[in-house]
């Protein structure tokens, strides 16, 4: 892990905070895991991780979309004020965009791929109106084989170019019940293919509401083609087969 830092000039959004509405993309955020969450909207998720020292939100949405997120965690039961690593996947704005903004809030630590920070800069340069961002202060650039500890949670990164250059996928452990489950972010195309079982990179709202009404209270979306092999399980959305997907995509 390579630790540097820029400096960027303080930036507060000025935009309106858009309404909680389903033609805005809202999504109402619920708990997945014991120890995580969904904050995202329609169309990019974000992800909340409890940790015993703090929380950890991987992606920021698109300005001025991250203005919900603050409202978000609290819906939750969580103090936003606790935030203290903000992960982000890749620099396009739809990820990167409110990070700064949530970052000059709670003082959070940006960790992100060094070329997708630069992606992040150029993209910034060219936001306009509703999307107007600044890039964030970056604390921590992290690429191939990084670890990260927080408290009481692991965290490893995989440079998986593809979608973006630097683009980030990120392996570490959910609870569900007090049972540990192997998660993995896919952010872009896998090199290599870790025996993941816990799939977070696609949207887990859909089958939220969808399976809403079944035996599990924590629910995480997966591969549909997985459900039968999941459902087994004892959790429709804990997938034993989810390693398959990894290996398909590896380079």
């Amino acid at each position: 892990m390579v630790f540097l830092s820029f400096e960027v000039f303080p930036f507060t959004l000025t935009q309106p905070i858009p309404e909680k509405a389903t033609k805005n993309g809202y999504v109402e955020p619920f708990q997945m895991f014991d120890d995580l969450y969904y904050v995202g909207d329609k169309w990019v998720s974000s992800y909340l991780i409890k940790t015993s020292d703090g929380l950890v939100l991987i992606d920021s949405l698109e300005s001025p979309f991250a203005q919900w997120i603050p409202d978000n965690v609290r819906k939750l039961g969580l103090n936003p004020q606790d935030i203290k690593y903000i992960f982000i996947t890749h620099g396009h704005s739809d990820h990167v965009g409110g990070a700064e903004f949530l970052q000059s809030m709670y003082g959070s630590k940006v960790v992100i791929s060094y070329e997708d920070f630069l992606l992040a800069k150029e993209q910034s340069k060219d936001s306009i109106g509703k999307g107007l961002f600044k890039a964030p202060e970056v604390q921590q650039f992290t690429g191939d084989g990084a670890e990260l500890s927080i408290g009481d949670s692991k965290f490893k990164f995989y440079l998986t170019p593809g979608h973006t250059k630097g683009c980030l996928s990120i392996d570490f452990f959910v609870k569900d019940h007090g049972r540990k489950h192997r998660a993995f972010i896919v952010g872009g195309r896998v090199r290599g293919h870790p025996l993941a079982i816990v799939d977070l990179s696609d949207f887990p709202h859909w089958l939220f509401r969808k399976f809403s009404k079944s035996a599990c209270p924590l629910l995480l979306f997966l591969k549909l083609a997985g459900r039968k092999a999941c459902q087994a399980f004892g959790c429709p959305f804990v997938c034993l087969i989810y390693y398959l997907f990894l290996s398909e995509a590896q380079i």
